[in-house]
């Protein structure tokens, strides 16, 4: 009987030995690890680049290695089609904190498209303006719009003591205005903006790309042209607004 314990005390230890290189392979490399996007890019992915299924692949990593907002296997379908927020190096882990998940593509099946807003359109815009931003767009006829000298003149014979009207400056000829207090509702609102551009059909971005309030106080260009989403009732309404002889005031939020 105590020889048979002794054999069964062998036995077991034989066969937990036998099993510990089987646990170091498969099962705790499992445990020990999460499958998590990589990218697979030689040059990495750049700024606005997008993620594709040939520069993101998944793969196992340590959990220890993990980044902040690691994007898992499960979250493939999600990034994929996405922009890279940031320069990606090639063979880091996918973070979702770096990749843009705002939606700049049209709806087709809302009748969505990229529409232009020319420079000969607009009235005035912010020079901080960029892409990604949401517009609201004001319509300004041209009974309303005054030139600046005749705005001295008319100041000159006003009281002193009359509080001066506020008033919004062209930023297409800077020798217009507008009375703040002619501006009615926004003809259109929340208008995703997707690309800013200047005179020579290049993007305006912020000339250095940090984070921060302060990155758009500096910028690559004058604005000239704008690219927003619109559907066909919307564009609709912006061309009949500016074919009627309006001019549009453009804010962002």
């Amino acid at each position: 009987m105590k020889n048979k314990k002794i054999f069964l005390a062998l036995g077991t230890a034989v066969l937990l030995l036998a099993c510990l290189p089987m646990y170091e392979l498969f099962f705790k490399d499992k445990m020990d690890s999460v499958e998590v996007l990589v990218v697979n890019a030689e040059e990495g992915i750049k700024a606005k680049e997008q993620l594709t299924e040939d520069n993101v692949i998944v793969e196992r990593r340590r959990k220890q290695d993990l980044v902040a907002g690691t994007a898992l296997a499960t979250d493939f379908k999600e990034v994929i089609g996405k922009e890279a927020g940031k320069n990606l190096v090639n063979n880091s882990i996918v973070s979702k904190e770096d990749v843009d998940f705002e939606d700049l593509v049209p709806d087709r099946s809302k009748g969505e498209a990229i529409r232009p807003i020319v420079n000969d359109m607009i009235f005035a815009q912010p020079g901080s303006l960029r892409r990604k931003d949401s517009i609201d767009i004001y319509a300004i006829s041209d009974t309303d719009i005054e030139t600046n000298t005749e705005n001295e003149t008319q100041n000159s014979n006003n009281d002193s003591d009359d509080a001066e009207e506020e008033t919004i400056v062209s930023s297409t000829n800077p020798e217009q205005e507008v009375a703040a207090t002619k501006l009615k509702a926004p003809i259109l609102q929340d208008v995703k903006v997707v690309y800013v551009k200047d005179s020579s059909n290049q993007e305006v971005t912020n000339e250095i790309e940090e984070k921060g309030t302060e990155e758009r106080l500096n910028a690559t260009g004058n604005i000239s042209d704008l690219e927003v989403i619109l559907d066909e009732a919307d564009f609709d309404l912006l061309m009949n607004t500016v074919l009627s002889g309006k001019k549009l005031y453009i804010t962002y939020n």
